[in-house]
């Protein structure tokens, strides 16, 4: 009986936010298992002075490194040193790359607000106007990393449109422990999962 009390199955909170979840997602009509679609690139193109941040209380804009290389570079160049050890060669986006890689954090803000009427005493009814309701306000803030690989090599054969290949989502940005290191572990966690982004 000791044994089975001391074994606890469900994790704490803090165990919770330690570490942030990874999840990838590909394109399975490019990645299949009779052919993958990054065997046939070279080349990609990647931004590491920004980063994008898409916001649903904000408007669109870029998160600049204006703090030094505290977050937005390191996380920048670890996603472009994992395309590099895959095999790939990184170039400028006027050298017509075979893919491009997006870095965003979007920013999902949830406000919401309810309303509770109290219950009246019929004795009582005619006092009703000195009762207002009872207004509860919620809020919720989520921040998600996402990496986007887009397929520029086949822009034609795609109909004029560049296609998301490859994508990965980690987070909560705003209830990790430590932001730069969870990021980076997550990060790498990404690439690790998905062993068909390689050249060969």
């Amino acid at each position: 009986m000791l044994i089975l009390a001391g074994c606890n199955l469900e994790p704490q909170l803090g165990e919770l936010v330690k570490d942030m979840v990874v999840q990838t997602q590909y394109d399975q009509a490019s990645i299949n298992t009779s052919q993958n679609i990054f065997t046939t690139y070279t080349t990609f193109t990647i931004r590491e002075d920004t980063i994008g941040f898409v916001s649903t209380r904000y408007s669109n804009t870029y998160i600049v490194d204006g703090a030094g290389d505290d977050f937005v570079k390191p996380v920048s160049r670890l996603v472009r040193d994992s395309i590099i050890a895959a095999g790939f060669t990184k170039v400028a986006p006027t050298a017509n790359p075979d893919f491009a890689v997006n870095v965003t954090v979007l920013d999902n803000f949830n406000f919401f607000q309810t309303i509770t009427y109290p219950a009246f005493y019929p004795g009582y009814y005619g006092y009703y106007g000195y009762y207002y309701p009872f207004v509860s306000t919620y809020y919720s803030s989520y921040g998600t990393l996402v990496i986007e690989i887009v397929d520029v090599k086949n822009y034609a054969a795609n109909g004029n449109q560049y296609k998301v290949i490859w994508k990965a989502y980690m987070g909560d940005l705003y209830a990790t422990i430590d932001l730069k290191a969870k990021t980076m572990e997550a990060v790498t966690q990404a690439f690790k999962q998905s062993p068909y982004i390689s050249k060969d």
